[in-house]
């Protein structure tokens, strides 16, 4: 309504940062791992957005990528949010298992939204690596300390076993 009433105030209700187009899967889906060359997002550029009259207290804001933890200051920008914005969510494909709980035990996000396509077989060819024990490993760890959603992206690569098989994580760890 604010920003129907008063076009020329509006507000964020939700604000994606994509920090950098590096990312260490190989998706056939996707392809944001091939561009290049690589750029970051820089902190001090980051403050500045931030400091935007259309982003309040309540604007939901996404640290997203490629692979959000792939910034050189992914973790010191996590600690930035958690003092200045706490409303802020992150999204990851946890190929780092050990670099996710540690950022989100240091400092937690009000979401961790983790990628996750299917079973093992179907993680493997869909993502290009073998990353589906360490997504399992980050759901057991962070479970009880975050709210965990996983996404699901159907494609040619996967099916809808692939989307039952997640559904059954979700419910084995009570996450979204």
């Amino acid at each position: 309504l604010h920003n129907k009433f008063l076009p020329h105030n509006k507000r964020l209700s939700t604000l994606a940062l994509f920090f950098s187009f590096l990312c260490d899967s190989a998706c056939k889906h996707c392809l944001i791992w091939t561009k290049r060359p690589v750029n970051y997002l820089p902190f001090e550029k980051i403050k500045e957005i931030m400091e935007n009259k259309a982003i309040t207290k309540n604007t939901t804001v996404a640290l997203a990528g490629g692979e959000y933890l792939l910034h050189p200051d992914a973790v010191e920008i996590m600690g930035w949010f958690r003092d200045n914005h706490r409303n802020f969510d992150l999204l990851t494909n946890a190929l780092k298992p050990e670099l996710a709980i540690e950022a989100v035990k240091k400092h937690p996000p009000r979401r961790l939204f983790i990628s996750l396509d299917g079973d093992k077989d179907s993680y493997l060819h869909m993502r290009g690596k073998d990353g589906y024990d360490g997504v399992i490993k980050v759901i057991e760890e962070l479970n009880n300390v975050v709210p965990i959603s996983l996404m699901f992206t159907l494609s040619p690569y996967n099916d809808f076993k692939d989307l039952e098989h997640v559904a059954g994580i979700c419910k084995k760890y009570n996450t979204d």
